[in-house]
């Protein structure tokens, strides 16, 4: 260890903070102590009028010298992560993550207004990141961005519950090939349909609950907090994956998964 990592991502943001550029940062997972090596990553979102260029995001890092140990710019460029540089610090992966203001409100309008329902590529969530937006750690917020955005995103909008919840319903609807899967006792087969399944029904969940689906990380320990949610939810959850890991559980573990859709689906029309 070179130094104290708190104090080194502080000095680390003090400086993205100078650059004319920027507007705000934010570090997701709200106030959430800094995880040691190995434990987890360091996301740091960075919104600016225009990207910074690479010239100058390189010198930022170079700036630091040994207090991190490896360092790559633009590892990615645009799309769900921004334009993207990684540097390592004491062990720890953190990512620097760079966004447009303006784009950034366009996509969050355009979430919100339910025009991205599902995940997308490879497991992004756009609502994701209203959630990430809701709880964010702000460390600069030179205009208040960060601040107004977590402020528009406190409540969360009926309209976008509506179109989640009836969206993936629908799509919980399409039982062929968990029926399939079931009457060939097929085990793979039954995992890939129920975890496709699974994922609609989470997203459903949470948005009857008025919570911004973040990931598929921790779900167990939301549900327990729902007020909405299929009697001993978390509980019929494990035992269907429980029934459904071995070939004469799967018809059991099919009869569990029925019964809790129709139980939610009953519970939001009478809601």
């Amino acid at each position: 260890m070179v130094g104290d990592t708190k104090i080194i991502i502080n000095s680390f943001i003090e400086g993205i903070s100078k650059m004319k550029e920027v507007q705000s940062i934010g570090i997701s997972g709200g106030k959430a102590p800094i995880p040691k090596a190995g434990e987890g990553d360091i996301d740091i979102f960075i919104y600016c009028d225009v990207i910074p260029k690479l010239e100058k995001r390189e010198a930022l890092i170079d700036q630091m010298g040994e207090l991190i140990q490896e360092r790559n710019v633009n590892i990615f460029e645009g799309g769900h992560w921004g334009a993207g540089d990684y540097v390592l610090i004491n062990g720890i992966e953190t990512w620097l993550m760079y966004f447009t203001v303006n784009e950034t409100l366009k996509d969050v309008e355009s979430i919100l207004n339910g025009d991205y329902p599902d995940k997308l590529d490879n497991y992004y969530y756009p609502v994701g990141r209203c959630a990430m937006f809701k709880d964010i750690n702000i460390l600069y917020d030179e205009n208040d961005f960060l601040g107004l955005l977590k402020k528009r995103l406190h409540e969360y909008p009926d309209k976008l519950a509506e179109i989640l919840v009836q969206y993936h319903l629908d799509k919980l609807d399409d039982t062929e090939d968990l029926e399939r899967a079931a009457a060939r006792k097929d085990v793979l087969f039954y995992h890939f349909a129920i975890d496709l399944a699974i994922d609609h029904f989470l997203q459903a969940l949470f948005a009857m609950n008025r919570i911004y689906f973040p990931s598929r990380k921790r779900t167990l320990d939301f549900i327990k907090n729902f007020d909405m949610k299929p009697e001993r939810c978390s509980e019929r959850l494990l035992d269907m994956l429980k029934f459904g890991s071995y070939a004469d559980g799967i018809s059991q573990s099919y009869v569990l998964w029925k019964d809790m859709i129709d139980e939610m689906k009953k519970m939001y029309t009478h809601s």
